[in-house]
């Protein structure tokens, strides 16, 4: 279900809280993860329950994406580095991607992610979280491409803050970077499923939000 259907507005401002600041002008944020130098572009959330998940994308490649800036030109969007006249047109290949799920307690009441991560066990919302299910496609405008993952990861993050962070590797040969990548995550076999869009632009990146009972 669509989260501006039936998320009240008080959950998603609380939510929103949990996470960090938006992206600077130009280009996507940038974070250290467990895995490497991330960007992050994209992120959703789900109300199980009594529990909400909050969902992070980032895509790692090096120092791929550190200081990578969209320019519009009279030509279209370019990517540049900063303090460099290179143009960059592609994404590497192949490209991880870390999806981490991060779950918290929520008010029965009012669904608002309480604040205070250690009243959640290490394995809390482990029995949702495990072993899911994920199929990805390039999207560009209207056509949507999909591709089969080359790899897939699990991890259990807890001490990180973060509840699990699955690795995905996707070809991405010749992709161009204003791309989405569609992520569609399939959780407990089917009892919840959501699709996350991941982009380097943060015009395009948009908070996903699904209820599942």
């Amino acid at each position: 279900m669509s989260l501006r259907v039936r998320f009240p507005v008080r959950f998603v401002i609380g939510a929103m809280c949990l996470l960090p600041i938006a992206a600077t002008a130009g280009g996507p944020q940038i974070e250290k993860t467990p895995f490497g130098t991330g960007a992050k572009v994209g992120f959703g959330l789900v109300k199980y329950h009594h529990a909400c998940v909050v969902f992070q994308v980032f895509f790692i490649s090096g120092d791929f994406f550190k200081d990578l800036q969209e320019q519009a030109t009279p030509n279209g969007i370019e990517f540049r580095k900063k303090k460099s006249k290179a143009t960059y047109t592609s994404f590497p290949d192949p490209l991880i991607v870390d999806v981490q799920a991060i779950p918290w307690k929520c008010s029965t009441s009012e669904m608002i992610p309480q604040m205070t991560p250690q009243m959640t066990p290490p394995d809390y919302l482990s029995g949702l979280l495990e072993t899911p299910s994920f199929g990805v496609a390039w999207k560009r405008g209207d056509e949507t491409r999909r591709v089969d993952l080359v790899e897939t990861e699990e991890h259990h993050l807890p001490v990180y803050g973060i509840g699990w962070s699955y690795l995905l590797t996707v070809p991405s040969a010749s992709v161009p970077l204003t791309d989405t990548l569609v992520i569609d995550v399939s959780l407990r076999h089917g009892i919840c499923e959501m699709s996350l869009a991941a982009n380097l632009d943060p015009r395009e990146t948009h908070m996903a939000g699904k209820i599942c009972d």
